[in-house]
């Protein structure tokens, strides 16, 4: 049975986690996966539901084994409930409520899994600018400004059969809190537009004493508003993301083989159904800086709903 399958199986199921084989101290861990989409209805509430998938793929070097098996891909998959609501009229709130599952391949085709709702994230965004609605604007602006917070609020020590504890990285929590500065903006011209959004994001070290890199990812993407019908609109979408993250300390001593930079090639598609939402995208790398150890980014994938009133 292919990975997505059994991972939806397992998501209705609520299974609980099987015996696995300890893995090597190296993982993936990008940063990405708060991808949004463009998401124009700016003005709405929205009540969403989403899949992304993340793969790294590790070299064939001694680091890289475990007991002999050469490690040959992480694969992360995620399935998050979340929620836009204005408090005000110019004060927005996020809350993403992720369940995890993440599977650690090997060449000899031997599989390891790791399960459970992932830290809960909460964010807010101060409106500074708004003409989106101002039909006498040729170029209209959109601007936000703003934060949040993740809760260490999953499992980050889950161990093997063996009483061995997996590396943090592909633990489906952190076991600390991060902070998350945002910017938001948003430039249109009639049916054209063009969104940039960059975030700083804060670690702090969790009682294991183990503290994720510090990250900035920045992206920018260009979309145009194709109304089909008086109930139907899709909105393609083209862009680039850029991620830059430091090393992982432990104990306050620099872990090696951790942090790098990313470019990555984003393409999109949302489409307006009435009050839905049904939203698909990729992002692709096309530049990468790692250490040689360090596993390369794969592609990323989603797909989601979302219901707006």
């Amino acid at each position: 049975m292919k990975l997505r399958y059994k991972f939806f199986a397992l998501l209705i199921a609520l299974f609980t986690v099987p015996k696995i084989h300890q893995g090597c101290d190296i993982c993936g861990c990008g940063v990405g996966g708060g991808y949004l989409g463009v998401l124009p209805q700016f003005q709405k509430n929205l009540l969403g539901l989403r899949y992304l998938h993340s793969s790294f793929h590790h070299p064939a070097t001694l680091l890289n084994s475990t007991d002999g098996q050469l490690l040959k891909t992480d694969f992360y998959h995620s399935a998050d409930l979340w929620l836009r609501y204005y408090m005000t009229d110019k004060l927005q709130v996020f809350t993403f409520l992720p369940y995890k599952v993440n599977v650690r391949s090997y060449e000899n085709g031997y599989n390891e899994w790791l399960a459970g709702v992932g830290d809960i994230q909460l964010n807010a965004l101060h409106q500074v600018i708004n003409q989106g609605a101002d039909p006498t604007k040729l170029l209209r602006h959109i601007w936000f400004v703003g934060g949040g917070v993740k809760l260490p609020t999953g499992k980050y020590m889950q161990r093997d059969s063996g009483r061995r504890m997996f590396p943090l990285p592909i633990q489906v929590g952190s076991g600390a809190w991060s902070f998350i500065f945002q910017n938001l903006y948003i430039l249109r011209f009639k049916n054209f537009g063009f969104q940039t959004d960059v975030q700083y994001r804060h670690q702090l070290a969790n009682e294991l004493q183990y503290r994720m890199g510090n990250a900035v990812v920045a992206s920018g993407s260009a979309f145009y508003w194709w109304q089909v019908s008086p109930h139907i609109a899709v909105l393609p979408i083209l862009g680039g993301q850029f991620e830059y993250l430091e090393k992982d300390t432990e104990y306050g001593y620099t872990k090696e083989n951790t942090g790098g930079k990313y470019i990555l090639l984003t393409t999109g598609m949302d489409v307006y159904y009435q009050k839905l939402i049904f939203q698909f995208f990729g992002q692709f790398p096309v530049v990468s800086q790692l250490q040689e150890a360090q596993p390369t980014v794969g592609a990323r994938v989603g797909l989601g709903m979302a219901f707006f009133w």
